[in-house]
């Protein structure tokens, strides 16, 4: 989850990563590398750094590689100003959209009818189907019955909630994690923190804060024993807090480039970047990359959830957003599937982050992430939050 989208998307996304993030481990070559393409995520963001750069032709070289190899994700026009001219990037385009898949289109199970939110984390609580959608804007926590109307959860100074990011349900300790992050201001210094509030009172429960800048806290995973881990997008981090901590303690340091969504599945640490999906198997070991049949892109994931050994994710910095599906191995070992779910829903306005529901999916339609600024939110994002729904088969 990152609060600094907009239509730029990978742009935005990489600033600070490109400033503070080691780059993980490099993947696989010889005869590892043969047996899947490498996920072709690092080649669009090099276009993208070249065309910053001004170098247009080094960008289109990018282009025309991704184009030869059967790249199914349109660049955003958008993010490729200095191209936008270019005849010959306007033709691989409409090559690349005319190889893009068509979908069936999600409907909306929930319309959240307050304006402005700017919606980016969602949360689900298996017991009651109950739905809980973080604000950046107004930094609150909202609830959502599986029946009646939504309402403020956790909102307000008692709260402690800067703008709000990944959010997790601990039904076994009937707990909501968050995460939030405030900047530094004339009023406020920068602070990024973890958060635990009583599912039934809303209180809070804990508080683990780190008060300094150069983080952002941005998504987080629950652990059978209660452990808490949780991205720090800025650092490149992965970090702890274990049960009954009271600070968060390194997990993986400086190993990701602007790391993103994590699950657990078999025990294995998921973890989304801008390049890729990376496993850690203990603490400190090295990310460990995952590869997808043909070459499917597995980077620029904004949040990642997990039903079993089934993940889905909202894959918005790679171009055009869509809902991808990964099926790995046991121990993720291995991707043995990819597949789009969903593209070009014309009510999208940067889709965000999701939560399994039983067999559904629900994720955030219109976060309008682009509509904040500098405190403010424009008229194209003071509208209410569309919550979309996916069947998700086994």
């Amino acid at each position: 989850m990152r609060p600094l989208a907009s239509t730029l998307g990978i742009a935005l996304l990489l600033l600070p990563a490109c400033r503070t993030a080691a780059p993980p481990v490099a993947p696989p070559t010889g005869a590892a590398a043969a047996e899947a393409a490498p996920d072709p995520a690092k080649q669009y963001i090099d276009a993208w750094v070249k065309a910053r750069r001004g170098d247009t032709e080094g960008a289109l070289r990018v282009f025309r590689a991704l184009d030869a190899a059967g790249w199914e994700v349109p660049p955003d026009p958008a993010e490729f100003p200095a191209l936008n001219e270019s005849a010959e990037f306007a033709a691989i385009r409409a090559r690349i959209s005319a190889r893009a898949p068509r979908t069936a289109l999600s409907d909306v199970a929930v319309e959240i009818p307050e304006e402005g939110l700017i919606a980016e984390g969602i949360a689900a609580d298996p017991r009651d189907g109950a739905l809980y959608v973080g604000s950046i804007a107004k930094r609150k926590i909202v609830h959502v019955p599986a029946s009646g109307a939504a309402r403020d959860f956790a909102a307000g100074e008692a709260s402690g909630l800067g703008e709000v990011l990944g959010m997790k349900v601990d039904p076994a300790r009937s707990l909501l994690w968050a995460v939030s992050n405030v900047k530094a201001e004339a009023a406020e210094a920068a602070r990024s923190t973890l958060q635990a509030f009583d599912l039934a009172s809303g209180a809070l429960r804990v508080t683990v804060a780190i008060e300094e800048p150069k983080h952002l806290l941005n998504d987080l995973a629950v652990a059978d024993d209660g452990s808490i881990f949780v991205t720090d997008s800025e650092a490149g981090s992965v970090l702890r807090l274990p049960p009954g901590g009271a600070r968060l303690v390194p997990h993986r340091e400086g190993a990701f480039t602007y790391p993103n969504g994590l699950v657990i599945v078999d025990g294995v640490l998921l973890v989304c970047d801008a390049l890729g999906l990376w496993a850690l198997d203990g603490e400190g070991a090295a990310p460990r990359p995952l590869l997808a049949p043909g070459g499917f892109p597995l980077g620029g994931i904004d949040g990642l959830s997990a039903r079993g050994r089934t993940l889905v994710g909202v894959q918005n910095s790679l171009g055009d957003s869509r809902i991808v599906r990964f099926d790995v191995a046991p121990l993720a070992r291995a991707v043995l599937r990819a597949e789009v779910l969903e593209a070009g829903n014309p009510l999208w306005h940067i889709p965000t982050t999701g939560a399994f529901r039983g067999d559904e999916y629900l994720y955030i339609g219109n976060s309008c992430l682009d509509a904040h600024r500098d405190g403010e939110v424009r008229a194209e994002g003071r509208v209410p939050t569309r919550l979309h729904r996916l069947k998700i088969a086994s």
